[in-house]
C-alpha cells in the first residue's frame, strides 16, 4: 500500500479500501491508510482519494489533525468534504485558518520550498500541474518540488479558497470586492479559488444587493473581472425564478446593452446566457438574431440554447426567419453547435415539414450523437421508423449511452403523449 500510495495508483488504492468492511474505511484501517497519504502521498493524492460523496475517515490521521493539514496544504475541496461529514470546533477551525492564511502573502513555490527545506539541493525538480476530482469540476494547482534522491514535498495553491470555506463556517466577515481579487490572483476560471469565491458571493449576500454590485463591474476593462461578474449574474439564473426578480428588467436592459460590447467570448457567452436567464420563459429572444452569423462557435452555441427559450410561449411556433435561423444553426459546421441546436428543436413543440426533413437527414448522417438526438426528436412527433432506429442505436450503444437514455426519455414521452413532455 506504501508503494501504491507513493506512486499515486489511485487504483490500488481504492481497491484496498474497497475491500475492507465499511466502517474500516473510515475508522482505524482508513484512517492508517490516510496517515500514510500524508506522510507519503501528499495533498493533491488526499483530494482525488478523498473526493465529495466519498468515504472519508474521521481524525485524527495518525498525529496530524486532517482540518488543519488539508488547509496548511492548500486542499480546499478536502477541507469542505472533511468539515462536510464531521463538524469541527471552533479552535480547530481558526487553526486551520491561520495555516492558510500563512500563505496568502507569500509566493507558493518559493514557500514551500523553504517550508520543505529543500531549496539547497542542486538537482531539484519543480512540476506545476492541476487536480481535479471531475471534468466539470474546479481544478487545483499543484507544485511538487523533488529531488535526485526521491524526496519530494508538495503544495495545492489554492488557499484562497480555503479561507473562502474556513470564514463561511466561522460566519466571519467578508466583503465580496475581497472575494472578487481572491479569484482574480490566479484568474483562472476553473481554479478552486475561483468557484469558492463566487459560491460565496452567491450564497453569502443578498441576491438584489449582489446584483447591483455585479453590473457596476460589468464594464470594467480587466477581462477577468467582467467574466467573474458576468458568470456570477448568468448562474443566479439557473433557478428560473430570476424573470420574477424585481430588478429583472433592469437586468435585461443593462445586459442587452453589454452584449453589443462585450469582446471576450466566454464573458459575452455569459451575459447571453444571463439575459435568457431573466427573460420570460417561451419568450423568443430576437436580441440574440445578429449573433447567429458570429464567427466564434461558443457564441453561436449560446445562441443555439437560448434563443428559443424554453416552451409554453412565442417560442413554440417563431416566425419563418426565426426558424429558419434556428435550422441553419442545426447544419452548423461546428459539431457542438449542430448538437445544441438540434436538442433545442427536439426538446420543443415545434413540428413543421422543415424539421423534419432536417432531423432525417441528420438521423441519417455521419455524427452519432446528431444521429441519435435527430432520432429522438422524429420519434417523438410520431415517425415510427426513427423510434425503431432510436431503439437500435440503443442496444447497439448499451446500457447508459446517450441513445438508451434518449430511447427510455422518448418512450416515457410518448407514453405520457408529446408534446405535453417536449
Amino acid at each position: 500500500m506504501r508503494d501504491a500510495i507513493r506512486n499515486g495508483d489511485l487504483a490500488a488504492i481504492r481497491r484496498f479500501l474497497s475491500a475492507l468492511p465499511n466502517e474500516a474505511q473510515w475508522q482505524d484501517e482508513g484512517r492508517a491508510v490516510a496517515a500514510e497519504v500524508i506522510r507519503s502521498g501528499g495533498p493533491g493524492l488526499a483530494q482525488l482519494l478523498y473526493p465529495a460523496g466519498e468515504v472519508v475517515p474521521s481524525g485524527p490521521w495518525g498525529d496530524v489533525d486532517p482540518v488543519v493539514w488539508a488547509a496548511e496544504h492548500g486542499a480546499s475541496e478536502l477541507v469542505e468534504h472533511l468539515l462536510h461529514r464531521y463538524p469541527a470546533p471552533e479552535a480547530t477551525l481558526r487553526t486551520a485558518l491561520n495555516a492558510a492564511r500563512a500563505w496568502l502573502d507569500v509566493d507558493p513555490e518559493a514557500e514551500l520550498r523553504r517550508r520543505s527545506r529543500l531549496a539547497d539541493d542542486d538537482d531539484l525538480t519543480v512540476v506545476r500541474d492541476h487536480v481535479t476530482v471531475g471534468k466539470y469540476l474546479p481544478r487545483a494547482l499543484r507544485i511538487r518540488l523533488t529531488t535526485a534522491d526521491g524526496r519530494r514535498a508538495e503544495v495545492l495553491a489554492e488557499h484562497r479558497a480555503v479561507v473562502t470555506v474556513l470564514e463561511k463556517s466561522l460566519d466571519l466577515p467578508v466583503s465580496r470586492d475581497e472575494l472578487l481579487a481572491r479569484a482574480l490572483w490566479s484568474a483562472d476560471p476553473e481554479s478552486c479559488d475561483w468557484w469558492a469565491s463566487q459560491h460565496a458571493v452567491t450564497v453569502r449576500f443578498p441576491a438584489e444587493e449582489t446584483f447591483r454590485w455585479a453590473v457596476g463591474r460589468l464594464a470594467d476593462p480587466e477581462v477577468a473581472v467582467r467574466r467573474f461578474t458576468a458568470e456570477l449574474l448568468h448562474s443566479s439564473t439557473v433557478d428560473g425564478e430570476a424573470v420574477d426578480a424585481p430588478y429583472a428588467a433592469e437586468a435585461l436592459a443593462v445586459l442587452r446593452d453589454r452584449m453589443t460590447a462585450e469582446t471576450d467570448t466566454e464573458t459575452l457567452c455569459s451575459v447571453l446566457g444571463a439575459y435568457a436567464g431573466f427573460s420570460e420563459i417561451g419568450a423568443i429572444l430576437y436580441e440574440f438574431l445578429p449573433f447567429v452569423a458570429d464567427d466564434r462557435a461558443p457564441v453561436r452555441s449560446r445562441v443555439a440554447a437560448d434563443v428559443l427559450n424554453g416552451v409554453g410561449g412565442p417560442a413554440d411556433d417563431p416566425p419563418p426567419h426565426v426558424m429558419r435561423a434556428m435550422l441553419s444553426l442545426a447544419r452548423d459546421p461546428d459539431p457542438t453547435v449542430r448538437t445544441v441546436a438540434t436538442a433545442a428543436l427536439i426538446h420543443s413543440v415545434i413540428d413543421a415539414p422543415a424539421l423534419r426533413e432536417l432531423l432525417t437527414t441528420q438521423m441519417n448522417g455521419d455524427d452519432r450523437e446528431v444521429q441519435v438526438r435527430a432520432a429522438a426528436g422524429l420519434a417523438m412527433r410520431g415517425d415510427v421508423h426513427a423510434l425503431a432506429e432510436l431503439r437500435r442505436m440503443s442496444e447497439e450503444d448499451g446500457y447508459e449511452s446517450l441513445a438508451w437514455w434518449e430511447f427510455d426519455h422518448v418512450e416515457r414521452v410518448l407514453a405520457h403523449g408529446w408534446p405535453s413532455l417536449g
